[in-house]
């Protein structure tokens, strides 16, 4: 039973916190390491000395690591949270020194966030899974991990040293929602104030560590003279090699994780780690950035989807500008793609993981701590409500990000764009973004570059991935909340409703009408530069034919009487399915999905142009 803090304050801000809170005076621990207790764990039976390593045979030091695992597992009391950590408080692991196979003695300290006593570091990494199938001695007692996170801890400790780091697997009782929350709201801080990040990638395979001798041996700058060095890499690795390198490195679980996004932006200083090779993060930054990958062929999700891996490395590096430049992160934009892109084993860590870098709360009052007994789809609604709130009506968000008008609605119909009923397994107004279901189609509305040129703090980033398509001009009109039925709330939006569409797929005469019309140059290239690329925007999309004869790319799942609308301020047009409700108000509609038409007049903008006084306000449910 987790006991209650014995602290009188949550705040440690204005008092002195070795003499008001217990938990950092000496001795506040369960036990001491220096018990003689668990003896018996020290491995048997082979006690021979080695020159330079205590074990240079890996295939004895992986029998030897799982035999103490073993007497761990079977033998050692199992570790209890005592204190609830609260407040500005958390804990922090020493890991104590030792050889590769001798187990992992670890004790717990307390630390303040804001006032931090001694130096630390934090371990970024994935934890692969929930099964807690190893273990290591914390403060003499059997804490379970994840295999990952005990390979690293293995790379990561000294032979001769302590090292103190924070990990949330160990720092974080993570059956105790209430100590989550705490947790979560001082995220910031813990990793603000940290010494170092250390981001551990997983374990070493055939081509990673020259992987990381390639990227610490590449040039700096663009007037460095480049011939010799090059020659040089070449040595390392071939062209080939190093892509097919770097594609499995992209590949790795980490970066797919949505923790790991606050905790690489609010680092003082990045290492990535790889086994026992160790490079900066702007190394690897700078390897991702300057090698070219090979064309792929057909749809390709390394390059084709939001949130690939070579732009979520893209947004991470303006993430970690904005931090040194002491700026807070807003772009919604962003938010949007690495949520979506990211997997959490809490799904309300989809949206929580940004609280502490980003001027946009995630809750609904300041005060409020993240919420994790609220439900998912709580948890959403509200924030897709004040992510709005925060352009339309906050003057803070625009001032501080210097926003012009156009970037605003680009911000807005971003969320638009990240949601509709075609796009969510939740039971979500349309208009809300479902941060559960995950981008699989290569976007109309905007590009999949990295973008890896805009590494400034302020928000420019999102300007470089804009669409060509200009469907609903520049201007923004009514975007605005209103009431609805069963207090669920409701979008209003103008909106021209341009036509009708009449057959799908394999009804609309034959489903490659639109694609021909598009290579045979039918439809100009210049008002489509992305849809030329047949089989990237195909992909996940059905062909159909509209009312007035216009061809057309939508989502599965559209059907013969949806309304083609162009949202003003908008780039591409939308998809939407008439919902009247019980007053028969025909101006309801239920956001589907975007949509490409083929029509230089409609995506180039000159029908809004020409007929934007005949736009009318409709409500999204």
């Amino acid at each position: 039973m987790v006991s209650i803090s014995p602290r009188l304050r949550d705040s440690l801000d204005y008092e002195d916190p070795e003499e008001t809170d217990p938990r950092f005076s000496i001795g506040f621990r369960s036990v001491s390491l220096a018990s003689t207790e668990y003896e018996y764990l020290e491995l048997q039976g082979d006690h021979r000395t080695w020159s330079g390593s205590p074990d240079p045979a890996a295939s004895r030091r992986r029998r030897r690591q799982r035999t103490s695992d073993r007497l761990l597992l079977e033998h050692a009391v199992p570790f209890q949270y005592r204190t609830i950590a609260d407040g500005d408080v958390f804990r922090v692991v020493t890991m104590l020194p030792g050889e590769r196979s001798k187990p992992i003695q670890c004790r717990l300290s307390w630390e303040n966030s804001r006032k931090p006593r001694y130096d630390y570091r934090c371990l970024s990494y994935c934890w692969e899974t929930t099964e807690r199938d190893s273990a290591i001695l914390v403060d003499g007692y059997r804490f379970p991990v994840t295999q990952n996170l005990h390979n690293a801890l293995l790379s990561l400790r000294n032979v001769k040293s302590e090292l103190r780091i924070w990990i949330d697997q160990i720092c974080i009782n993570q059956e105790d929602h209430e100590e989550r929350s705490y947790q979560v709201s001082i995220m910031k801080h813990i990793f603000t104030n940290a010494k170092e990040v250390i981001v551990w990638l997983g374990e070493a395979d055939d081509k990673s560590a020259k992987l990381c001798e390639y990227a610490r041996k590449m040039p700096r700058g663009e007037h460095v003279v480049r011939d010799s060095p090059k020659n040089a890499l070449k040595r390392i690795l071939g062209q080939r090699q190093l892509q097919d390198a770097l594609q499995k490195l992209l590949a790795r679980k980490w970066f797919t994780r949505v923790w790991v996004i606050p905790e690489v932006a609010l680092a003082r200083f990045n290492t990535v780690a790889i086994g026992n090779e160790l490079i900066s993060w702007d190394n690897m930054v700078r390897l991702i950035r300057d090698t070219p990958m090979p064309e792929a062929t057909g749809f390709d999700k390394q390059s084709a989807i939001l949130g690939n891996p070579r732009q979520r490395i893209a947004i991470l590096s303006q993430m970690v500008a904005s931090q040194r430049e002491n700026l807070y992160h807003t772009d919604i934009t962003q938010l949007l793609i690495l949520a979506k892109s990211s997997e959490a084993t809490d799904l309300r860590d989809k949206v929580y993981a940004f609280d502490g870098i980003t001027l946009l709360r995630t809750q609904i009052d300041y005060r409020d701590l993240p919420d994790y007994i609220r439900s998912v789809e709580r948890v959403y609604l509200n924030i897709a409500h004040h992510y709005i709130d925060s352009i339309t009506s906050e003057d803070y968000y625009s001032r501080w990000h210097g926003l012009t008008e156009v970037r605003r609605t680009q911000q807005l119909m971003s969320i638009l764009y990240s949601a509709g009923k075609l796009h969510q397994h939740l039971d979500l107004p349309s208009w809300v973004p479902d941060w559960t279901f995950a981008w699989y189609q290569a976007p109309l509305w905007c590009k999949a570059d990295s973008n890896m040129a805009a590494f400034s703090g302020r928000d420019g980033w999102s300007a470089g991935i804009r669409s060509g398509y200009r469907a609903g001009g520049e201007k923004l009109e009514t975007f605005e909340f209103v009431d609805g039925a069963a207090g669920r709330r409701r979008l209003r939006v103008s909106a021209l409703l341009v036509d009708t569409v009449l057959q799908v797929g394999a009804l609309a005469g034959e489903t490659g009408a639109c694609m021909r019309l598009l290579t045979q140059g039918q439809i100009s290239q210049a008002s489509t530069p992305d849809a030329i690329d047949l089989p990237t925007f195909s992909y996940g999309r059905d062909h159909f034919i509209t009312e007035h004869g216009l061809h057309g790319l939508a989502t599965t799942g559209i059907a013969p009487g949806d309304r083609i609308a162009v949202f003003l301020g908008g780039d591409v047009p939308f998809v939407l399915r008439p919902n009247r409700d019980q007053d028969g108000d025909d101006q309801i509609f239920v956001l589907l999905c975007e949509c490409f038409i083929s029509s230089k007049g409609i995506m180039g903008g000159e029908h809004t142009q020409n007929n934007w006084t005949l736009a009318e306000d409709i409500i999204l449910k």
